[in-house]
Parts: C-alpha cells; sequence; structure tokens
C-alpha cells in the first residue's frame, strides 16, 4: 500500500507491480488476445512502460507511470486477466532503462 503522501502528488510516478500467476486454465488463455492488445495499447500510451512474464509463466512484473496507487488499480481493473490477479503495488523512487537516457551528441 502507498504512503499517503503518494496520493496526493500532482506529477506522476512509477509503481512497480508483481503478481503471481494461477496455473494456466482455457479461459485464461481464450483472454490472452485482448488482454495482450490492452497491455499493448497502454504500453503505446506510455502508462505501462514495461512487462514481464516469467518463462515458467507463474509470475508478472509491470512498471507503471500514473498519479497514484488507486490509478495503478484501475488501469489493471481494465485488463482482462485482472480477476486472475493479486497484485502488489509499490511505489518507486525512480525507474531507469535504456530508452530513457539521453544520448550524447558526438557532433
Amino acid at each position: 500500500m502507498c504512503r499517503p503522501f503518494f496520493t496526493n502528488l500532482a506529477y506522476m510516478v512509477y509503481f512497480q507491480v508483481y503478481s503471481k500467476l494461477p496455473e494456466l486454465t482455457e479461459d485464461m488463455i481464450s483472454r490472452i488476445p485482448e488482454h495482450r492488445q490492452k497491455v499493448d495499447r497502454l504500453l503505446a500510451l506510455g502508462r505501462i512502460v514495461s512487462y514481464s512474464v516469467s518463462f515458467e509463466r507463474d509470475a508478472l512484473w509491470m512498471t507503471v507511470y500514473a498519479a497514484n496507487e488507486m490509478a495503478v488499480m484501475d488501469i489493471l481493473a481494465d485488463l482482462p486477466l485482472n480477476e486472475l490477479l493479486n497484485p502488489k503495488i509499490t511505489p518507486l523512487m525512480f525507474h531507469l532503462s535504456p530508452d530513457m537516457v539521453t544520448t550524447p551528441s558526438w557532433n
């Protein structure tokens, strides 16, 4: 759970979302195409900045860019596999990735 001061920020912050995944079922498999489509859209919009599933398909991690934990929950609520998740949401001090680092100009 977020500390109270995170809920009133006037800017967006990064959150790490972690969830164990249940064993795959036919119902889950049938929801995956729509789930991937929605995740891809959120990635394109910059709301989700990374999305990973373990090789064993038993855990999921995503980094979400949002104003507060409730906004993260709203994003998760729109995903078709949401009801199967038991997410642990952690606010991050910072999030770095190669695409966020400015490349120096050699000119």
